[in-house]
């Protein structure tokens, strides 16, 4: 009686083994059928068995489900898993843990190479969702499965993935992250130009000043037509307190590209920068030859006769004599005065924009007595201040 119980729990277990083992063929059954649902609930419950758990066809099968629901075109199928690629990896590296006999290796070349792709293309959707942590991730593990034992016969080099890499990790700010797969993307001459800018700007901003010049300066010397680096350039001296080693490469870029206002308005901001209103004003209406309506045009130009007549505002307060004051003081409201219409026109260019109301508000309370209606557009533009107050 004894032995016959040992048999039937023998034949049990057996019988158990194969139940399990039968659902993740099964579940690679529903999955060549195209029954990813089905496939799922299958090795889910297939895998969990604890001989199962030591079968490498169980990885192989669940790797091969996972990654068809990332891959699925269908959005039903698409929900049944929040993270079908990380977890098909997961499944895959277990497989080659397990996979002692390499009987799979062959097998796995294909899904890896597929899986790098679909890495690929998460990250990329990822990145232009502006969800820059999972693209970051993402392109990472792509380059990962791409230099995996699995894939290293290949001698796959994914420039494309290398510099996106580098500039996912820049856009959140990793900046020593992104360094090394800038250079990894030099070494194939991928987007040279943008790299050299990039690595520049890279070590700028972890205080490595003297890399960040040498990079700009190789890659300016390199590509001197190239306008992307140019305007890298241009930024690194305009906005890193340096202005006056910025003004030949303005000249430089506005000599290769004469209908681009951004330099026009650069060239402006460096006369400012350098003390010299006028020339920025020239530049500033130069801007506006090519797009009348610029609002940062039109708005620097009012600012800098703006802060021309305050200044001779505050010379005209010292007078000590009267009458003196008297004419001078005319002088200055007349400058207020003539300055409406520039801001007039930079608030009509993106009347969404606060500072041109600010000024006009000011202008028109120091003319308020000049004419009856200065008192009610003072009125106007403060309350549209209050109103764009509210809605922060």
């Amino acid at each position: 009686m004894k032995k016959l119980s040992l048999v039937l729990t023998m034949v049990f277990a057996v019988s158990v083994l194969f139940a399990q083992k039968g659902k993740v063929n099964s579940a690679a059954s529903n999955l060549r059928s195209g029954k990813l649902d089905k496939a799922k609930a299958l090795i889910d419950e297939g895998i969990s068995h604890k001989k199962c758990v030591e079968w490498p066809k169980s990885y192989y099968v669940k790797g091969q489900v996972y990654q068809g629901i990332f891959e699925s075109p269908l959005p039903a199928y698409k929900k049944l898993s929040d993270t079908p690629l990380e977890t098909a990896y997961e499944a895959y590296k277990k497989l080659i843990e397990l996979d002692v006999k390499k009987k799979y290796t062959k097998k796995l070349e294909k899904q890896y190479s597929n899986l790098a792709i679909d890495f690929a293309s998460k990250g990329a959707n990822s990145y232009n969702e502006k969800n820059y942590e999972a693209a970051l991730k993402a392109f990472k593990t792509t380059l990962e499965i791409e230099n995996s034992d699995i894939l290293k016969g290949r001698n796959v080099v994914d420039t494309p993935v290398i510099y996106y890499t580098g500039l996912t990790a820049y856009n959140l700010k990793k900046y020593e992250e992104a360094i090394p797969y800038y250079l990894e993307a030099l070494k194939y001459k991928y987007e040279e130009a943008k790299c050299y800018a990039a690595l520049a700007n890279s070590y700028k901003e972890i205080n490595q000043k003297e890399k960040a010049v040498e990079y700009l300066h190789k890659g300016y010397e390199l590509f001197p037509e190239n306008l992307y680096m140019l305007g890298q350039l241009i930024n690194f001296y305009l906005l890193g307190g340096e202005p006056e080693k910025a003004e030949k490469y303005l000249d430089a870029a506005i000599v290769q590209d004469p209908t681009n206002i951004s330099f026009y308005l650069a060239k402006g901001t460096y006369f400012e920068k350098t003390d010299q209103p006028d020339e920025a004003v020239k530049m500033y209406k130069k801007a506006l030859e090519l797009d009348a309506s610029n609002f940062t045009a039109l708005y620097n130009i009012g600012l800098v006769e703006y802060n021309k007549n305050v200044k001779f505002h505050q010379a005209v307060n010292d007078i000590v004599d009267n009458d003196k004051y008297s004419k001078e003081i005319v002088k200055v409201l007349d400058g207020y005065e003539a300055l409406i219409p520039i801001f007039e026109k930079a608030n009509e260019s993106r009347p969404t924009e606060i500072a041109p109301v600010l000024v006009l508000k000011e202008l028109y309370f120091k003319v308020r007595n000049r004419k009856p209606e200065y008192m009610e557009k003072y009125k106007e533009f403060k309350a549209k201040q209050e109103a764009m107050d509210a809605a922060k």
